[in-house]
């Protein structure tokens, strides 16, 4: 039966008889821990931040009297800000899809000191996943998404063992956001361009309507401005009236018009990106101090416990009689 190695008697005659051989099995198991903490792999993480605005409120891009105003937002009253939006488009389907099947070059080493070989792949196949159902899970766990509720700050964070894989996943999801945006904007220009075009069609045949009449009017009362009879006056300004006001909707729809089919073929999206997502230098985990320090305080507890059952029945278990 193989027995702990002893202390060194420097260190054991300063020693308690009974923290001898639990201090001898914890570090026993710090060895064991450091080694097995040495062979596992770095993971680096790329962080990109996207901020809400410049802390002014949004302008609306419709144009015409049929706009509808836009309250001014206050600065960092960001509870309610468009990020809200940006991170549940992240954690959307869609972009799990793109982001796992797009394929990647980097540089990835295999174990903890082997040598960095050149990969190129998709993230299915760093996950080592069939399809994208059951790379699902591991992704979330790969690409987080933050929001702070007092900045509206978003942060894109994704985590592998490749600096590179990392920066360039972070930066997909950012590119991937950016198309996502770009392409509800369009669609919800495609929409508005339709409801106006409708509207349009429907405007400018009362417009001509409205032209017909007033120009049969003319036709058969000339200079009925100059006329005695109040009724006709009355009735040709009327008509006039009319004709002018159709005339107006008539712009404004078509300026509304003009400005939704170019939302609708509008292919850039402002997105505020405070930080892009640059290589990671330095690695964010293992934590390989807290690892071989739990397991030595661990195995030392432990340790302790299993040789000295009077002396904890006494102190944690034991009851005083009456």
């Amino acid at each position: 039966m193989p027995t702990t190695p002893p202390l060194p008697a420097s260190l054991a005659r300063y020693l308690p008889p009974r923290m001898r051989r639990p201090l001898a099995h914890a570090l026993a198991a710090g060895v064991v821990a450091a080694c097995l903490a040495l062979l596992l792999p770095n993971q680096y993480k790329a962080e990109a931040r996207i901020l809400p605005d410049a802390g002014h409120g949004p302008a609306t891009p419709r144009t015409g009297v049929w706009a509808p105003s836009a309250q001014p937002e206050l600065p960092g009253s960001r509870e309610d800000g468009p990020t809200i939006i940006f991170a549940e488009i992240l954690k959307s389907r869609r972009v799990a899809d793109a982001l796992l099947t797009a394929t990647y070059d980097y540089g990835c080493r295999a174990w903890r000191f082997g040598r960095v070989r050149r990969e190129r792949g998709t993230l299915l196949d760093y996950l080592e996943a069939p399809d994208t159902d059951r790379a699902l899970g591991a992704f979330r766990r790969l690409l987080t998404v933050e929001r702070s509720p007092k900045s509206g700050l978003l942060t894109v964070a994704a985590e592998t063992r490749s600096p590179e894989l990392s920066m360039l996943v972070a930066r997909g999801a950012v590119a991937e956001l950016r198309a996502a945006l770009v392409d509800l904007s369009q669609a919800e220009g495609r929409s508005r361009a339709r409801n106006a075009g409708e509207r349009l069609e429907e405007v400018d045949a009362f417009c001509k309507a409205q032209a017909e009449a007033f120009r049969r009017f003319q036709e058969a009362n000339r200079n009925w401005e100059a006329s005695p009879e109040p009724n006709l006056r009355f009735q040709g300004t009327q008509l006039r009236q009319q004709l002018a006001l159709w005339q107006r909707v008539q712009e404004n729809l078509t300026l509304n018009h003009e400005q939704a089919l170019v939302e609708a073929r509008n292919d850039a999206q402002p997105l505020l990106v405070l930080d892009p997502g640059g290589l990671p230098r330095e690695k964010s985990r293992p934590h390989r101090s807290f690892l071989v320090l739990g397991a030595f305080g661990l195995t030392f507890a432990t340790s302790w416990t299993v040789l000295n059952p009077r002396t904890v029945h006494d102190l944690f278990l034991s009851r005083e009689k009456p």
